[in-house]
């Protein structure tokens, strides 16, 4: 695995692509999450003047919620994670290196086995940014910090490493399929915001919840903030072991299909 893992970061180390486009993925998480909270209190002052009802400022990074209402807004960018991987497995069959690295000894199993390593490596790698992030707004905004109060709500950041690696996983299985990265691209992005939802509100009701996107969508869901709580609204406030369930069957079906698929397919 070290040796499929170092032929990875090989491949990586000078491509510019990546690391612009993982350095974006780090910016605006910074970015969002250092300001945020400012931006929605600053709405509700506002809002508040001319509310019946007197509107107080909420805290989104109080421990312990803070590891749900980070990892939740956090789930909306993964699509820039894989953009990254369907570039770098397109990348693959534009320039040939799958069949170079097929002709000096890999298997095809060896070579999907290094993707998903890589795929492992960036999910803990922004998981690990998330986390620090987590802890430094977590401590700054917390009145009285305990051990419990920061680790009792660090399954979502576990349940997020799971997302982004179920995500990643089927934009790696897309890129396979069409081998060409503007085409898997522009795929993932109607799937994601047209196809599964049409093919949702057909669906009766329940079903649409294990459709693919929407059940690694499901792990985290809407936090059950203040600002929420004002409307009267609540959410699910727990990781449904149903639902890691689920993500994991798909991605172990992804999987599966992708080392067909490179079985069979002419390299």
């Amino acid at each position: 695995m070290i040796r499929l893992l170092k032929i990875e970061f090989k491949k990586v180390a000078y491509n510019k692509t990546f690391w612009i486009l993982l350095g974006l993925y780090a910016l605006i998480l910074g970015t969002i999450f250092f300001g945020i909270q400012s931006v929605i209190n600053e709405f509700m002052i506002d809002a508040g003047k001319k509310a019946p009802i007197p509107v107080t400022k909420i805290s989104l990074y109080e421990f312990p919620a803070i590891w749900q209402n980070l990892t939740y807004v956090a789930g909306y960018f993964k699509i820039i994670l894989a953009i990254i991987v369907i570039i770098f497995i397109t990348n693959e069959y534009s320039y040939r290196t799958i069949r170079q690295n097929i002709i000096t000894g890999l298997s095809r199993w060896d070579f999907l086995l290094s993707k998903l390593l890589m795929i492992l490596v960036i999910s803990a790698g922004a998981t690990m940014f998330l986390f620090i992030i987590g802890l430094i707004l977590g401590f700054t905004n917390t009145p009285e910090v305990t051990l419990s109060m920061m680790f009792v709500n660090l399954t979502f950041v576990f349940t997020y490493f799971l997302e982004l690696f179920a995500f990643m996983v089927f934009a790696l299985f897309l890129g396979i399929l069409t081998k060409r990265s503007g085409l898997t691209i522009g795929l993932l992005f109607l799937y994601f915001y047209i196809i599964e939802k049409y093919i949702y509100y057909k669906l009766p009701d329940g079903w649409g919840d294990y459709l693919p996107l929407r059940s690694i969508g499901n792990l985290i869901d809407i936090p059950n903030t203040s600002l929420m709580k004002i409307f009267g609204l609540n959410f699910r406030t727990f990781v449904s072991v149903q639902d890691v369930i689920v993500v994991f069957v798909y991605s172990f079906i992804f999987i599966y299909l992708m080392r067909l698929t490179l079985k069979k397919s002419d390299l």
